[in-house]
């Protein structure tokens, strides 16, 4: 675990540094910037949507009444080698054009990507002149990781905490808090819900076999996150009021049919299911941007420039294995999906 609690605060610290470059889009004209945005942001908008769904079980069998767990684990969400750069091209974009090049096209990092020094001219018209602002392409945070987490390929980290109690007829209800807290400037709240339900009892055939398990989990989880991006005094994009903050709301609904069996102290595991989420990612407050003209440098103010929406959607396919010594429990499973994970984290479980 902590290597996991490494991997959140290098993610976390370099969220913030990239979150200043990628206010500089701002620039553009704002259909420009959210297009550009959209891109940039797609593989971390969507790949939080699989991790939210991920993490609720790591068995099938049901506590008894008032037997509970506590448990904490990292989710990981492998971010696909496509999903690292998008095409750029001059001929999607009306006032973004690339500079430094006569090429019309580049491939540029998305958030999960590596650093680049490509030069991106935004050009407008500012009180009947036009006007050109240049900036460095926003880089990612994916050079960091690999830096930092050898261990792990590129993925868009979660940690997640969570209760289960045993209430009736082989039912437990799991749930998942953490309020609203700062963590080097960026404030994340996680809340969720889910029931799991044990079908074994009514099946005569597993009631045969009394190290199958089989049950049923529903869930749902919401994760909001801001951060407040400072700009260097360098930069042509400044927020003047002091108002700038970026906001994310991201939710996800899972249905899973578990399958366990458990031989003395290991326990094997297995799932068939279907996710569903969204995301908003915001950019928000008062940004000026200063312009180069023929008469002199020309400011221009947008409010509220930036806001992005994903969904995400899918059938999964999870393999894990736990151990169980007495109350302490130490697992780890791998999900096939739309953006493949896997999960690692302990539990201390009582009957």
């Amino acid at each position: 675990m902590k290597k996991i609690t490494i991997l959140t605060v290098s993610v976390c610290a370099s969220f913030i540094v990239k979150a200043q470059d990628f206010g500089s889009i701002v620039a553009a004209s704002l259909p420009d910037a959210n297009k550009y945005a959209a891109e940039y942001m797609r593989p971390f908008g969507e790949s939080e949507i699989y991790n939210l769904s991920r993490g609720w079980f790591s068995t099938a069998k049901a506590h008894k009444l008032l037997g509970f767990d506590l448990s904490v684990s990292g989710q990981f969400a492998l971010i696909p080698s496509g999903k690292e750069n998008f095409t750029f091209k001059n001929s999607d974009y009306n006032s973004l054009k690339l500079s430094g090049t006569a090429a019309t096209s580049a491939t540029l990092p998305t958030f999960m990507g590596g650093a680049t020094n490509q030069q991106i001219t935004a050009t407008t018209t500012v009180n009947g002149q036009t006007a050109s602002a240049t900036f460095t392409a926003p880089g990612g945070i994916g050079d960091d990781f690999k830096k930092n987490i050898s261990f792990l390929p590129l993925a868009s980290p979660l940690p997640v905490a969570q209760i289960g109690v045993g209430l009736f007829k082989h039912t437990d209800l799991k749930v998942r808090y953490f309020p609203k807290t700062s963590f080097n400037k960026v404030e994340v709240g996680v809340t969720g819900v889910a029931l799991q339900h044990e079908f074994s009892n009514y099946l005569p055939f597993i009631k045969k076999i009394p190290f199958l398990h089989l049950s049923g989990l529903v869930g749902y989880t919401k994760s909001t996150a801001s951060y407040k991006p400072v700009f260097n005094s360098g930069s042509s994009v400044q927020n003047p009021k002091g108002n700038a903050v970026a906001d994310f709301d991201i939710s996800a609904f899972t249905v899973q049919g578990i399958v366990s069996a458990k031989f003395a102290f290991l326990e094997l595991y297995t799932s068939v299911g279907y996710i569903s989420g969204k995301s908003n990612l915001n950019l928000k407050g008062d940004y000026t941007t200063t312009y180069q003209t023929i008469i002199g440098p020309q400011t221009v103010t947008a409010t509220d420039p930036i806001a992005l929406g994903y969904k995400a959607n899918g059938v999964t396919n999870t393999w894990g294995a736990r151990v169980n010594v007495f109350f302490f429990k130490l697992y780890a499973d791998y999900t096939f999906a739309n953006y493949n994970g896997t999960s690692v984290g302990a539990a201390f479980s009582f009957r």
